[in-house]
C-alpha cells in the first residue's frame, strides 16, 4: 500500500481539521487570552491588501495557538468549516506529499470553493515552501493563507528571494511579562499611553502607579526564572519546567530543526557554542576566545553557528551601535539568550534568588527582549543594540530610529543601583529625553537631573509590565477600525 495515497492524506487532514466534522475548534486548542502577535496576524489576514502571513519564532512560543484562535474567529464569523484547511509539515506523510499534492486533494475532496483559508504549520521543513505558497497565492486569488516556521532568518531569506510583495512576516517571541501575568490570571488596571513618558506624570500619579503594581515583584522573579513559554506559565515545578525547555525547545531546535534546515556537520559543536552563549548571556562576545574554548573550531564556523542559533530564535544579537553618528570600528555584538528561562534551563546553578549577578543577567535579558519586541516587531527603521566607547563607557540598551538615538536604558538589579558619572548613559545622555534606569527596589522611582541630561528610575516589575501592556494595547488599537 502506498504511504502517500489520497486515502492516507485525507485521513490525516480530517484529524488535523476536526471542525470539518463538528464545526468548532477543540476548546483545548483555543486560549482565552490573545497576545499582541495574534492581533497583528489577524489584521494582516483580514486586510484588503492580500498577503501571505508568515509567523516565525522559536518552538513552544504559541504560533500554532494563534493559528487556532484565528480559525476559531473565522468559524464564529460564519466561514464554512470545510473552507478552512490546516496541516503541518511536522508530520512525515505531509512532508512526503508536499504542499501542492495536499492542496489538490483538499480542493478535489473537501472544498472547491474559491474563497478558502489555508493554515500551514512548520513550513521550514518543506524546502520549496515559498514556491508552492507563491504558486497557490497566484492561482487562487481569493485564498488567504497563514504559515508558521521556527527558522526566522531562513524564512525571511526565502521570502525576500520569492518577492516581498506577497508576504508579511511577523515574529512571535516568548511571552512578555504582561502576557505572562495575563495567562496566570493576574490583571492590573494600571496602564500608560507611553512608558517612556511616565516622568511627565505628577509625583502623586507616579506613586499611585508604582504602588498599584508593586505586588507584581514576586511574579517577575518567577517569570525571569522559568521564562515566557506559554505552556509553562502555570507550573509550580521549576525543575520540570527547565527539563521541558531543554528537551522541547533547545534539543529539538539544535538536534532536529537546525540540522534539517541547514547543512550542519557537527551537532556537538553547535551545542557547545549554544551552551557557551548561555553562560555568557548579556556579554560582548569575543569570537577568538570562543575558538580557543572549542579547540579546533574555526572562526567562520563559530560565526555561522551563532547565526543559526539566532535563526532558531534561541538567542538575540545586540549590535554595537554608532555613537552620535560616529561609526564604530571593529564593532562587536552582545549576545542574549532569547528568554531568561533558557539560560536558567542550561545554567542550573543560576539562582536569581540568591545570586545578585544572576538576577542582573536575567533582568538585562528581559529588558532587551521587551524593548526589542516593542520597537522592532513592526518597524524595521528602529534598531535596538548597545553602546560602548573606546574607554569602556557603556549603555546596556540603546534604541535608534533611522540611525538617530531616541532612548537609552540601563538595567540595575543590584541593591546598590548607583549610576556613576562615567557611565555611558550620563556621558551620552540626551538633553530632552531621560535615560531610563531599571532598578530592583519597588520604591526607587522618579526623575533626577544629572548634568546636561536626566535619569528616570523605575522598578523592573513596573517597566516590564507597562511596556508589555502598551505593546498589546497598540496591537488591539491597530486592528480596531478608527472612527
Amino acid at each position: 500500500m502506498a504511504i502517500v495515497s489520497q486515502e492516507n492524506i485525507l485521513s490525516i487532514l480530517t484529524t488535523f481539521n476536526p471542525w470539518w466534522q463538528n464545526g468548532v475548534v477543540p476548546k483545548a486548542f483555543v486560549k482565552e487570552f490573545h497576545r499582541s502577535s495574534y492581533y497583528t496576524c489577524r489584521k494582516s489576514l483580514l486586510s484588503d491588501l492580500r498577503r501571505i502571513v508568515v509567523m516565525s519564532g522559536a518552538r513552544r512560543t504559541g504560533k500554532t495557538t494563534i493559528m487556532y484562535q484565528l480559525i476559531h474567529d473565522l468559524l464564529e464569523q460564519g466561514v464554512k468549516p470545510q473552507n478552512i484547511l490546516f496541516f503541518t509539515f511536522d508530520h512525515p506523510v505531509i512532508r512526503m506529499a508536499g504542499m501542492d499534492q495536499i492542496l489538490n486533494i483538499y480542493k478535489n475532496n473537501i472544498s472547491d470553493n474559491a474563497h478558502f483559508y489555508m493554515f500551514v504549520d512548520e513550513v521550514q521543513f518543506d524546502k520549496d515552501w515559498t514556491n508552492y505558497l507563491k504558486m497557490a497565492y497566484d492561482m487562487n486569488p481569493d485564498m488567504r493563507s497563514v504559515a508558521t516556521g521556527s527558522a526566522s532568518a531562513a524564512i525571511e531569506d526565502d521570502v525576500r528571494e520569492s518577492g516581498a510583495g506577497r508576504w508579511t512576516v511577523i515574529k512571535v517571541t516568548t511571552l512578555s511579562f504582561y502576557e505572562y501575568c495575563a495567562l496566570k490570571g493576574i490583571s492590573k488596571a494600571q496602564s500608560v499611553d507611553d512608558v517612556f513618558r511616565i516622568h511627565t506624570l505628577s509625583k502623586q500619579q507616579q506613586t499611585q502607579l508604582m504602588m498599584g503594581l508593586s505586588d507584581l515583584q514576586i511574579h517577575l522573579m518567577r517569570y525571569m526564572q522559568i521564562g515566557g513559554f506559554p505552556e509553562l506559565v502555570k507550573t509550580e515545578d521549576v525543575p520540570y519546567a527547565q527539563k521541558l525547555i531543554r528537551e522541547d525547545v533547545m534539543d529539538r531546535a539544535i538536534k532536529h530543526d537546525l540540522p534539517r534546515v541547514h547543512d550542519i556537520r557537527s551537532i556537538d559543536e553547535l551545542e557547545k557554542v549554544f551552551v557557551y552563549l548561555c553562560y555568557n548571556s548579556s556579554s560582548i562576545i569575543n569570537i577568538e576566545a570562543m575558538c580557543k574554548e572549542f579547540d579546533g573550531v574555526s572562526r567562520p564556523t563559530v560565526e555561522k553557528y551563532i547565526g543559526y542559533l539566532a535563526d532558531a530564535n534561541l538567542i538575540n544579537i545586540s549590535p554595537q551601535l554608532n555613537i552620535k553618528g560616529k561609526q564604530v570600528l571593529k564593532a562587536r555584538n552582545k549576545i542574549y539568550v532569547a528568554d531568561s528561562g533558557i539560560r536558567g534551563a542550561v545554567v542550573l546553578g543560576a539562582d536569581i534568588y540568591t545570586k545578585p549577578s544572576e538576577l542582573g543577567f536575567a533582568l538585562e535579558t528581559a529588558v532587551f527582549k521587551h524593548v526589542k519586541d516593542f520597537f522592532v516587531s513592526e518597524n524595521t527603521l528602529y534598531e535596538v543594540g548597545y553602546i560602548r566607547d573606546s574607554k569602556g563607557a557603556e549603555i546596556d540598551v540603546a534604541v535608534q530610529y533611522a540611525g538617530q538615538p531616541i532612548q537609552y536604558i540601563e538595567a540595575k538589579m543590584r541593591n546598590n543601583s548607583t549610576v556613576k558619572d562615567d557611565n555611558g548613559i550620563i556621558i551620552y545622555g540626551m538633553a530632552d529625553t531621560p535615560g531610563y534606569v531599571i532598578s530592583k527596589n519597588p520604591t526607587d522611582f522618579g526623575l533626577s537631573e544629572r548634568g546636561a541630561t536626566s535619569l528616570y528610575r523605575i522598578p523592573a516589575y513596573a517597566f516590564l509590565y507597562l511596556i508589555g501592556k502598551q505593546h498589546n494595547q497598540q496591537a488591539i488599537k491597530a486592528l480596531t477600525p478608527q472612527a
